[in-house]
């Protein structure tokens, strides 16, 4: 038989530290019914009456005590469980005890999480006494590892415009905090109102700015705010001194947001040409999802404006975006870089907003290529890939409006051959001509047909491959009409001279009236 083991010395000595820690501590006994109770309360499938009572026991337990057994042993889990499950009343006293803390909760490691979770579940005004009592402390806290989580939740979820003003404004130096309810949250307020303060201001927000980027603080909002504030105003080659590798390291963190993608477009515009090629490569990976963030895709817009080495964008930039042009092509963000892509800073295509937005960067220092040659070089590398795109997929981008129009935008300005995608039109037609009379296929062949470089390849192909009883049908239809006006009016081979023949012998004039058959005859008539 098998000799019988000792127990193991482990669990005496385990034993024996749980009484040290009872006589240590007057608490302990209380704190391990409060942990017993969160491990119970925390199950989602409880009852709920079960859970109240778990609630009700907990809050009996920790009223007048919450402060010292948060800093005193690990509660945060089950300060948050009351804040998530309680009422309001149970909820009051927790909020109530930790307001004197809440400073200092910040800048715990999980403190931090019972404040936000504070936030998140207070009242309107609770809020406003959290805000309270952390207001004058919003820059220390910022430039806090820990803390700053804290001051981004307040910033972006629940302040106010004045009291986001009051927070930025910390920033602004002690003087210029004084006068908090006369100042806006950006910077060009502050000049206006007191233009001397300018330089010392800048100062300011210049030694912050350094901070933030040395504790890689740069992916919060607040954070990003202010560091804007100095990248829109400071001296251009203040802004090319702070484009280090440090910094460089965290853009991929802020080039979606609205603050982060400003800041991230000056990087280019503002950096020397070794920088350059640092933050394209630090992009690598995260191409397709800038390209169909609201934001990131007009980095890339900015990056394809002012980088002058277009080998290293092709094989870094490009050929990533190429590799994912079916998902780019669906969003709507995706399709407006592609526009650019193919028609750069067209007012057809882009707002005034957005094309101001990046004229900002053309008088940069550093870029020395002619524009129109960077763009033309870009473009003759993305135009065979994209075409290639829309010819496998020009049904279903004629399903939706806005990458019909993109389909246009490549009509009117792709430099390669489009014959590829000319067959692919002409095939669906061929399949089912009842499609000439559809508004996408109308606008889109209206942009070929009236394409002075493109309307005799395509008008061809359509008289090749199209019997002309069918396209003599078309006419029966408004918008087949004027696309069989456009077949005839613009061309001149034999092709279309024996079709015109054929227009004029069949009865178009019997068909229903409409403004386009109306024009077809007017043409027919004249020739």
């Amino acid at each position: 038989m098998p000799e019988s083991k000792e127990p193991k010395e482990p669990l005496k000595k385990k034993a024996l530290k749980k009484v040290r820690k009872a006589n240590e501590d007057n608490e302990y006994e209380n704190l391990t019914k409060i942990k017993a109770l969160w491990e119970k309360g925390r199950v989602n499938d409880i009852e709920v009456s079960k859970r109240e009572e778990i609630v009700g026991q907990l809050k009996e337990l920790m009223e007048g005590k919450v402060a010292s057994l948060m800093f005193k042993h690990d509660l945060a889990r089950v300060v948050q469980l009351l804040l998530r499950l309680g009422k309001a009343e149970d909820s009051n006293f927790i909020v109530k005890e930790l307001l004197p803390h809440v400073s200092e909760l910040s800048k715990a490691k999980y403190g931090k999480f019972t404040v936000n979770c504070m936030l998140k579940n207070s009242s309107k005004e609770q809020r406003k006494l959290i805000f309270k009592s952390l207001s004058g402390q919003f820059k220390k806290l910022t430039l806090h590892t820990e803390a700053v989580t804290v001051v981004d939740t307040i910033y972006n979820d629940y302040a106010t415009s004045k009291e986001r003003t009051e927070m930025i404004t910390e920033f602004y130096g002690k003087e210029l905090y004084l006068y908090k309810d006369l100042l806006s949250e950006h910077f060009s307020k502050v000049i206006e109102l007191y233009p001397g303060k300018k330089d010392k201001v800048l100062e300011e927000l210049l030694s912050h700015t350094q901070v933030f980027i040395e504790k890689g603080l740069t992916g919060h909002i607040i954070v990003q705010h202010i560091m804007l504030q100095y990248f829109l105003h400071g001296a251009e080659d203040t802004i090319q001194e702070l484009v280090t590798e440090k910094l460089i390291e965290q853009i991929v963190n802020f080039v979606h947001t609205k603050e982060g993608s400003k800041i991230a477009m000056r990087c280019l515009w503002y950096s020397k040409a070794k920088e350059r090629k640092l933050i394209i490569r630090t992009f690598k990976g995260h191409i397709k999802d800038m390209s169909i963030n609201e934001n990131g895709y007009l980095v890339l817009c900015a990056l394809f404006d002012c980088v002058d080495d277009t080998v290293l964008v092709k094989k870094a930039v490009l050929s990533e975006i190429m590799e994912n042009l079916d998902t780019i092509s669906m969003s709507q963000y995706g399709r407006l870089l592609l526009n650019y892509i193919l028609a750069p800073r067209s007012t057809k295509l882009f707002p005034p907003s957005i094309v101001d937005c990046l004229k900002v960067g053309d008088t940069n220092k550093v870029s020395k290529k002619d524009p129109q040659t960077r763009r033309q070089e870009l473009l003759s590398y993305a135009c065979p890939g994209i075409i290639d795109n829309f010819k496998d997929n020009v049904e279903s981008m004629l399903l939706d409006n806005t990458r019909t129009l993109l389909l246009t935008t490549a009509v009117n300005h792709a430099s390669c051959d489009l014959s590829s995608l000319f067959n692919a039109i002409v095939d669906l037609l061929v399949n089912d001509s009842s499609l000439v009379d559809s508004t996408t296929m109308h606008i889109l062949m209206r942009a070929i047909q009236q394409n002075k470089d493109h309307q005799t390849v395509f008008n061809e192909m359509v008289l090749s491959k199209i019997p002309a009883d069918t396209i003599v049908n078309w006419v029966k239809t408004n918008r087949g009409a004027f696309s069989v006006l456009r077949l005839v009016e613009n061309g001149s081979s034999d092709k279309v001279k024996a079709f015109v023949s054929e227009l004029k012998k069949s009865d178009v004039n019997s068909f229903d009236q409409s403004t386009g058959r109306d024009k077809l005859i007017e043409f027919l008539n004249k020739i």
